[in-house]
């Protein structure tokens, strides 16, 4: 006999909506916000990886990316949902239970008074389950599927010689030392 379980397969979207509980949407709608945040997380890396960047567009793209934010509420709101205390969660924030009650708490309360006329992740979760199933069993679902890829690699200057990139760039980058590969 097998120590292992069986692992039954679940299409859920033809699960009834009021069969997912306030747990289920939370941790659905974490997903989802997590899908997002490294949605714009990978076009931010797609950006570097182009080398089309200007001065400052570094920084000036990542202050815009406040996803980080909303990934960081709607984790709150799921550990709420199983019963977290606050202080639990100021502990693994290092911040104090006041400050993250201060910070999230109206969130949570919001996120409680949703309905399924309000929400459509509490309208259609069976939709939205299916959704962060595909996403998270996908095997690279930082990927888009749209646009050629060029890894970062290929723009960095001490790759310049396999690139076709300036190599006096890529000496450089190797603090003053010659590239081996670079027949100069």
């Amino acid at each position: 006999m097998s120590s292992e379980m069986d692992t039954v397969q679940v299409d859920p979207r033809q699960l009834a909506a009021d069969s997912f509980t306030d747990s289920d949407i939370a941790r659905i709608q974490l997903v989802s916000a997590i899908e997002s945040a490294a949605a714009q997380l990978g076009r931010y890396a797609q950006m570097l990886g182009e080398d089309l960047a200007q001065a400052g567009d570094y920084v000036r793209k990542v202050a815009t990316l406040r996803m980080l934010d909303a990934v960081v509420r709607q984790a709150v709101i799921a550990e709420r949902v199983r019963g977290t205390s606050w202080e639990t969660i100021a502990d693994a924030l290092c911040t104090s239970a006041d400050d993250a009650e201060g910070r999230w708490g109206s969130s949570e309360a919001s996120w409680r008074r949703q309905t399924r006329a309000t929400s459509f992740y509490r309208k259609d979760p069976g939709s939205r389950a299916a959704r962060a199933d595909k996403y998270i069993t996908s095997d690279k679902p930082y990927q888009f599927s749209t646009a050629t890829r060029r890894p970062l690699s290929a723009s960095l200057d001490a790759a310049a010689h396999l690139t076709g990139r300036d190599v006096v760039a890529a000496d450089h980058a190797f603090a003053g030392s010659a590239c081996t590969h670079c027949s100069r």
